[in-house]
């Protein structure tokens, strides 16, 4: 069983020059799976001096069948397909997958977005992804 519990936190993810890509490719492979990617309070744009086409990049797309990724409280820029999320290939169902939005901004934060995703109305907690006990091991100063 796959399992990681990631929270990227005031991230600044720079993106190269390519036709299509993802930031995140989720392989939680099972409903039971504590998998969890969070990227919060951080900005998706272009890497600087690289010229990187409109909608080039998605949000992510799933590795396996039950990939969970939120992406909230985030400026992207419009590198950001409008659809926001991806399919792999036809052989990864998108029927299980949490794909969520919550309070993002900028040019690719608008738009149309695939139906197996959704926006939520309330921002994930960092204690539902890492526990309540995180900051016995998290350095609490590099969060939000």
């Amino acid at each position: 069983m796959n399992s990681c519990q990631a929270w990227f936190d005031k991230c600044d993810i720079r993106v190269l020059a390519t036709s299509f890509g993802t930031v995140t490719a989720s392989g939680r492979d099972s409903s039971s799976s504590s998998s969890w990617y969070v990227i919060n309070n951080s900005t998706i744009a272009a890497k600087s001096g690289e010229t990187v086409t409109d909608g080039a990049y998605y949000l992510g797309r799933p590795w396996e069948p039950y990939a969970r990724v939120v992406v909230q409280d985030t400026d992207m820029t419009d590198v950001i397909n409008s659809a926001g999320w991806t399919e792999w290939s036809s052989s990864v169902s998108t029927a299980n997958v949490i794909f969520e939005e919550y309070g993002n901004s900028g040019s690719g934060a608008s738009g149309t977005r695939v139906s197996f995703a959704k926006k939520i109305s309330s921002a994930v907690s960092i204690e539902t992804v890492l526990g309540s006990s995180y900051s016995s091991w998290v350095d609490e100063s590099y969060i939000s």
